[in-house]
């Protein structure tokens, strides 16, 4: 079987050309399918794939309101500053 972009013999595996990296066309995919079934992997996540436990997605402590913070912070410290700067000058 050949690539229908640039013409080189597609591999026995897998879905894509590796001359032109062009996806295979989905009759050629179940025709390769057909021919040697036991040589395509199953799709899936890698962790599936090798049992790890599954991910769980945590929602992301918001940052932005500890900077906002700091900021504040280092602002009054400098505005303190200043004015005691100023007093005994």
């Amino acid at each position: 079987m050949v690539c229908k972009r640039c013409g080189h013999d597609l591999p026995l595996t897998g879905y894509i050309c590796t001359n032109c990296g062009a996806m295979m066309s989905i009759e050629q995919i179940k025709e390769q399918k057909a021919k040697n079934p036991a040589s395509f992997i199953p799709q899936g996540l890698v962790s599936e794939r090798y049992g790890h436990k599954d991910f769980i997605y945590k929602k992301r402590e918001e940052k932005k309101l500890k900077l906002k913070g700091w900021l504040l912070y280092l602002g009054l410290l400098l505005i303190i500053i200043l004015v005691c700067i100023f007093v005994y000058f």
